[in-house]
């Protein structure tokens, strides 16, 4: 995960499941993955605590490759590109 590739990332959807309880969070997320293409970036808006602990790592189980997390307030900012199944 280079920082290189996180800042010329281009999210080509944006997702925002704050207020969403898990599992339903992961799914929600995996709805926005299934809308974009292969190596393509989705944006992820998340709160701390369960979402911003699990859903990277199901990411990253799921052959997903988080390229960056990034705290905005009370809310975080996950870039996460989208790989292949």
């Amino acid at each position: 995960m280079g920082r290189d590739s996180a800042k010329e990332a281009v999210p080509a959807s944006r997702i925002d499941v704050r207020g969403t309880r898990c599992p339903l969070t992961f799914v929600h997320v995996k709805v926005g993955l299934d809308a974009i293409k292969v190596g393509q970036v989705l944006e992820v808006i998340l709160t701390e605590g369960e979402q911003i602990q699990d859903v990277p790592r199901s990411l990253k189980e799921e052959g997903h490759r988080v390229l960056k997390v990034s705290r905005e307030g009370d809310r975080f900012r996950l870039l996460v590109c989208k790989g292949k199944k």
